[in-house]
This record gives structure tokens, C-alpha cells and sequence, in this order.
């Protein structure tokens, strides 16, 4: 009898351990906001995937000047560094795009378990998103839905490079960019943009 709850009792501490100690999980965030415009001229402001000109965290961007699957786009950012992005998917009479990080600079390294790590300008790992336009009774709904991993991929990630520092980073750009293109396009008073996240 002793021996069957020492085993048991061994299972469950290492049942424990393995729930506790867990790598990336992937994330999803949905942001949304309702323009008071025609969807037709919200989707032209961004229809061009090299112009993202309603982006804040954006300086400037260097591309083929194509929306065909398969271009390349290098975001030269704001804050310095840069982000280049893949087109997987552009339909024009859907008013959405899809597009993937391929490549990222960092913003230098940081000591963690005894290994330096770099941070990324945006602390995320396979990072896909699509951005979207729907017209709603006159008005647009914009949809922004990005998937994404935590940037290091190990166990016990450091603060800089965990969930919620991808979750912040992330949520940041997509509220900054649809509250900006609400009033380059619309003007007027901006409208909360909602942030949906779930693992």
C-alpha cells in the first residue's frame, strides 16, 4: 500500500512539473473598429500593401509596389529597426489581405539562464495576420486578427520576451493603427477600437 502512493504521489508531482513548465502557447488577438465611413474608402487607404502610411509605429516602407501573393515588404519603423512581411493572400472584392513576419531586427540582447537573447522589435514568434474591411449599414468595420507565438521558445521565458509582453506589443500596434486610420479617413471623433485575446 506504502509503495502504491509513493507512485502516485510521483506521478502527480511530475504530472505538476510538465503542466507547469510549458513552452510557447499560440495567441490570437482580434481587434475591431467601426469607421463612420464608407467601407470603399477605408479599404482604399489601405489597400496598397506597401503604403501603410495610417500606421504610427511606421516610418516608412520599402516594397515591390505590388498586391500580388508572394511580395515582399521591409516596415522601417519609427523607433528604429525593421520588420519584413510576406503577402499570402490579396482579394480585392473581399477587401481583406493576409500577410506573414519573415524577418525581424532586434533591439539588442538581454542575459537570461545563461544565454544572451535577443529581444525583437516586435517580441513575437510566427506572427501571421489579416486585415479586413466590411461594410455595415454605410459604416466599415475594420478587422485586424493576428496569431502569434511569445518570442522565445523555451521554458521560464524572461519578462521581455513572455506572453504578456507579446500580447502588450501586439495589442499596441493594431489599437494605434485602427485608431489612426479612423481619423485619416473619417476625422471626427475616434471610436474604441475592441481587443478580443485568447490562447
Amino acid at each position: 500500500m506504502k509503495k502504491t502512493s509513493l507512485f502516485i504521489s510521483a506521478v502527480l508531482f511530475l504530472f505538476a512539473g510538465v503542466v507547469n513548465a510549458h513552452g510557447p502557447v499560440r495567441g490570437k488577438l482580434t481587434a475591431t473598429v467601426t469607421i463612420d465611413a464608407p467601407a470603399a474608402k477605408v479599404w482604399d487607404a489601405i489597400k496598397n500593401y506597401d503604403d501603410l502610411s495610417w500606421l504610427p509605429a511606421v516610418r516608412s516602407v520599402t516594397g515591390e509596389g505590388t498586391n500580388n501573393k508572394g511580395a515582399i515588404r521591409t516596415l522601417h519603423l519609427a523607433s528604429g529597426g525593421t520588420i519584413t512581411e510576406e503577402l499570402k493572400a490579396y482579394d480585392a472584392a473581399k477587401m481583406a489581405y493576409k500577410y506573414k513576419i519573415t524577418d525581424m531586427s532586434s533591439t539588442g540582447t538581454i542575459k537570461h539562464a545563461g544565454q544572451d537573447e535577443h529581444i525583437p522589435v516586435l517580441p513575437v514568434g510566427n506572427y501571421a495576420a489579416e486585415l479586413s474591411v466590411t461594410d455595415k449599414g454605410g459604416k466599415a468595420e475594420v478587422e485586424w486578427v493576428a496569431t502569434y507565438y511569445r518570442a522565445y521558445v523555451n521554458n521560464n521565458p524572461p519578462a521581455e520576451l513572455n506572453e504578456e509582453a507579446a500580447d502588450k506589443a501586439v495589442t499596441d500596434v493594431l489599437t494605434s493603427g485602427l485608431t489612426n486610420l479612423s481619423k485619416k479617413v473619417a476625422g471626427g471623433a475616434v471610436p474604441s477600437v475592441n481587443i478580443d485575446i485568447k490562447r
